[in-house]
C-alpha cells in the first residue's frame, strides 16, 4: 500500500510540473548586497548564469536581480497580444519588475505584502501580464526576501498560464481534500474513541491544513481585502514554525511508545522549544533569523528523528510477550517510512537554504512530505486503535470470566460458611452430651481418657474452622486491651492437655497492647501444635520476650515421627505432612496462626535443627 502512495505522489508532482515550455530563451541573475542598485547599475554589473528556473540563494539579506530574456520568436500563434509572467511561491514578501516596453513612470510590484486584489492577472500565483513584443528583450526582476529566497519565474501565454491554473487548483483541491479526509477521520475516531495520540494526531492534521492553505496560497485569497497583507505575511511565517514545531512534537510522542534512548528522546523533545524563540525573532523584526533558525532545527529534527527510531528498544523488550502486546509495525518498517519522509524533507529543505540548486520538481516537496506522513500515521494510528480495541476486548473477556469465577466460588463460599454453621450447631450438642456421658461413672479411666481427647480433638476442628471462615470473610474486629503474657501462657499450659509438658520462660511481666481473644487463638496453636507432633513425655519450650518495640513468642519442641514439615508449605492452608496424617487434625492451626499474626501487624517464622523445629511469632507491642 505504501508503494501505492510514493505512485501517486509521483504522478501529483508530474501534473504539476509537466507545463509547456515558456518562451525564455536566456536567465542570469545579478546580487545587490546594499539593496540600492538601479537597473542601469544591474545591467553594468557582473552577472552569473541561471540553468533553470528555479532560483535560491538561502537566507540572503540582499536584493537579487534575475534576467529574463524574452523571445515573441518562440510564439505558436502570432495573433498573441500579452503573456503572463507566473511567479511561484505565493508567499514571496517582494518583486518588482522592470520591462523595456511598460511605461517608466509606474511601478510594478507584486508579493505577499501586497493585496491579492490588486494583482495584474489572479490566481493563487503572483502574476504580471507583460506585452509580447515583436524583438527579444531583456526583462528585470529585483526579490527582496525577509526568508528565504527560493523563487520559481516562468513566462506563459494567456492560454498556457489559465491551463497551468485549472490544473493547479485541481491538484491542490484533491490534496487538501485528501488532508480533509485525515482530519475528518480524525475528529470521527476521537469522537468514538478517547486515546492521546489519536488527540496528538487530531492537532497535527490541523496545523498541517493551515499550512497547506498558507504555501497554497489560499490564505493570501481568503485574507483579500479584510487582513493587512503584511498581517498575512507575519501569519504564514507563524504558521510556518508552528508546523515544523507540531511535526516535532507529534514524532516525539509517536517514537516515545517504542522506547527510544532516553537521552536522544531528551533531544528530540527539546527542540519544540524552537518555537517560542522563533515568535520573539519575529517580534523584534528579525523574521529572517528565525527562518534560518527554522532550518536549522528541520535539519536537527532530521538526525535526531532517524536515531530515535533507530535507538528504540519496544522489539526487544517485547520478544517474550504475547502477539497482542507487540509492537504496532516492525523496526525496519518504522526506520523505512521516516527515512523516506525525512529524505522527501530534505530534498525541498535544501533549496531553501541555497545548499542545493534543485529541480522544478523539489519545488514541491514541502506538500509531498505532509501528505505522505498523513496519509502513513492515519493508517498506523488506525492500526493502533485496531489493536488497542481488540486487547480492550480481551480484556473486557477476562473480567468477565472473572467475575463469574468471583460469583461461583463467592456462592461456594457462602454454601460452604452456611455448612460450617449448621456443622458447628448440629454437633456441639452432640459432642457436649458425649462429654457428659464420658463425665459419669463406669468407662474404666484409660476409656475416658480417649474418649475425653477424641471429643475435644474434634471440639478444635469445628472451632478452627469456624475461626478460619470468619477470617476469610473479613469478620473479625480487632479490639485492644492490655493482656498479661504470663498469666495467659499459665492459663494455656493448665487447660491444654499434656500442658504440664510445657516449660515457659518469660523476661518479668509483660504487657502487650492488642485483641486478647486473637492472641490466645496464636499461643494456643503453636503449642497445641507443638504438644501433638512432638515425642510423647517430651519438653516443649515457649519464651516470651519483648524487643525493639515488639513481643517474640517462640515456641520449640523436639521432632517426633511425622518428620519436619515443609517449609515453603507449612503455613499453607490444609497442609499437612505426609506422616501427620497418623493423628487427627485438620492442617488449619499454624495457617491461622500467620493470618492472625499479619492481621495484628506481625510476623511468624518457621526454623528447624537437627532434632527439633521452631516457630517464632512477632507481635507490635502497641497494635
Amino acid at each position: 500500500m505504501i508503494f501505492r502512495y510514493f505512485l501517486s505522489l509521483i504522478i501529483l508532482l508530474c501534473a504539476f510540473t509537466a507545463q509547456s515550455n515558456d518562451l525564455v530563451s536566456e536567465r542570469g541573475w545579478v546580487e545587490d548586497p546594499s539593496g540600492l542598485m538601479t537597473v542601469s547599475e544591474v545591467k553594468q554589473a557582473k552577472e552569473s548564469a541561471l540553468t533553470t528556473k528555479l532560483f535560491s540563494k538561502g537566507y540572503s539579506p540582499s536584493a537579487f536581480w534575475i534576467r529574463l530574456r524574452i523571445d515573441p520568436a518562440r510564439l505558436d500563434d502570432p495573433a498573441i497580444q500579452n503573456l503572463v509572467v507566473r511567479i511561484r511561491p505565493p508567499y514571496q514578501d517582494q518583486i518588482w519588475i522592470y520591462d523595456p516596453l511598460a511605461a517608466t513612470d509606474k511601478v510594478r510590484v507584486t508579493g505577499d505584502y501586497y493585496d491579492w486584489a490588486d494583482d495584474e492577472y489572479r490566481s493563487l500565483n503572483l502574476n504580471f501580464v507583460i506585452p509580447v513584443g515583436t524583438e527579444p528583450r531583456d526583462i528585470w526582476f529585483r526579490i527582496k526576501a525577509s526568508v528565504s529566497t527560493l523563487t520559481f519565474i516562468e513566462v506563459m501565454t494567456p492560454d498556457q498560464v489559465r491551463a497551468a491554473d485549472r490544473k493547479q487548483e485541481i491538484i491542490t483541491m484533491l490534496y487538501l481534500s485528501a488532508l480533509f479526509v485525515c482530519f475528518g477521520w480524525a475528529i470521527l475516531t476521537r469522537i468514538n474513541r478517547k486515546d492521546k495520540l489519536l488527540s496528538f494526531y487530531l492537532i497535527r492534521e490541523f496545523v498541517v491544513i493551515l499550512y497547506a492553505l498558507a504555501i497554497l496560497g489560499y490564505l493570501r485569497i481568503f485574507g483579500s481585502g479584510w487582513l493587512a497583507p503584511s498581517w498575512i505575511d507575519q501569519s504564514t511565517n507563524l504558521i510556518a514554525f508552528i508546523f515544523i514545531t507540531t511535526l516535532i512534537w507529534f514524532d516525539w510522542q509517536l517514537i516515545r511508545e517504542f522506547k527510544p534512548n532516553k537521552w536522544i528522546a531528551l533531544l528530540h523533545g527539546g527542540l519544540v522549544f524552537f518555537l517560542p524563540i522563533a515568535v520573539i525573532l519575529m517580534i523584534m523584526g528579525k523574521t529572517r533569523e528565525a527562518a534560518q533558525l527554522s532550518s536549522l532545527v528541520v535539519m536537527a529534527y532530521m538526525l535526531l528523528t532517524v536515531l530515535s527510531v533507530l535507538s528504540t528498544q519496544a522489539w526487544k523488550q517485547a520478544r517474550l510477550v504475547p502477539l497482542e502486546e507487540k509492537p504496532i509495525c516492525s523496526k525496519s518498517f518504522l526506520a523505512f517510512i521516516y527515512l523516506i519522509a525525512i529524505s522527501v524533507a530534505l530534498l525541498h529543505r535544501l533549496p531553501i537554504m541555497g545548499s542545493s540548486s534543485g529541480s522544478d520538481l523539489f519545488f514541491y516537496f514541502n506538500l509531498v512530505y505532509p501528505l505522505l506522513t498523513s496519509i502513513t500515521l492515519m493508517i498506523f494510528v488506525q492500526k493502533r486503535l485496531y489493536r488497542l480495541s481488540k486487547n480492550q476486548q480481551e480484556r473486557q473477556r477476562r473480567l468477565e470470566l472473572a467475575e463469574i469465577e468471583v460469583n461461583k466460588e463467592r456462592a461456594q463460599r457462602k454454601e460452604q460458611s452456611n455448612f460450617l454453621k449448621m456443622l458447628a450447631h448440629e454437633m456441639k450438642t452432640p459432642l457436649s452430651v458425649v462429654r457428659m456421658a464420658v463425665g459419669g461413672k463406669g468407662l474404666p479411666a484409660k476409656t475416658h481418657e480417649v474418649v475425653e481427647r477424641a471429643v475435644t480433638d474434634m471440639d478444635g476442628i469445628i472451632e478452627r474452622l469456624l475461626q478460619v471462615e470468619r477470617l476469610e470473610d473479613g469478620r473479625i474486629d480487632i479490639k485492644h486491651q492490655n493482656i498479661d503474657l504470663q498469666e495467659m501462657v499459665n492459663s494455656l499450659c493448665v487447660s491444654l492437655p499434656e500442658g504440664e509438658r510445657i516449660h515457659t520462660h518469660i523476661n518479668g511481666e509483660l504487657i502487650l497492647h492488642s485483641d486478647l481473644q486473637l492472641v490466645r487463638v496464636i499461643i494456643s496453636n503453636l503449642l497445641e501444635n507443638a504438644l501433638k507432633y512432638s515425642p510423647q513425655d517430651s519438653p516443649v519450650e515457649i519464651d516470651v520476650n519483648e524487643h525493639a518495640g515488639q513481643i517474640s513468642i517462640t515456641v520449640e519442641n523436639k521432632v517426633g515421627m511425622t518428620g519436619f514439615p515443609d517449609p515453603e508449605r507449612v503455613f499453607n492452608k490444609y497442609y499437612r505432612s505426609p506422616l501427620a496424617h497418623q493423628k487427627t487434625g485438620s492442617g488449619l492451626g499454624l495457617y491461622l496462626v500467620k493470618s492472625l499474626v499479619t492481621l495484628l501487624g506481625g510476623s511468624v517464622q518457621y526454623t528447624h535443627t537437627n532434632e527439633s523445629v521452631r516457630f517464632i511469632a512477632y507481635i507490635p507491642t502497641r497494635g
